[in-house]
């Protein structure tokens, strides 16, 4: 019984480190679509709308920042270095990721 325990847990565990993978931007963009991941950078401008690029000594992708207060205010992002997770979405070949967690590092 311990044996099986002990299993449930190491499977439960390794698993949970494997969603949240923390990768470089070049890594993301070579990874299939829905993969859930971590990714530190620096906010470098603004895309559109929720959209901005995350960069980082590897290049550049396109997050997809969701502002529920519709403020077109983004001085508080743009420039900051940010740790954001969330899961790959890939369209016509191009990558973005649509972030479910952000926190700003500085």
């Amino acid at each position: 019984m311990k044996k099986i325990l002990w299993m449930i847990l190491t499977l439960l565990s390794s698993g949970s480190a494997y969603a949240r993978q923390e990768v470089t931007v070049a890594e993301a963009k070579t990874m299939h679509d829905d993969r859930q991941v971590t990714l530190t950078g620096t906010i470098s401008g603004r895309a559109d709308d929720d959209h901005y690029w995350l960069k980082d000594s590897t290049g550049r992708i396109r997050v997809d920042i969701d502002d529920d207060d519709d403020d077109d205010d983004d001085r508080y992002l743009i420039g900051k270095k940010v740790r954001v997770t969330g899961e790959i979405d890939r369209d016509d070949g191009y990558s973005e990721i649509n972030v479910d967690r952000i926190f700003i590092l500085k």
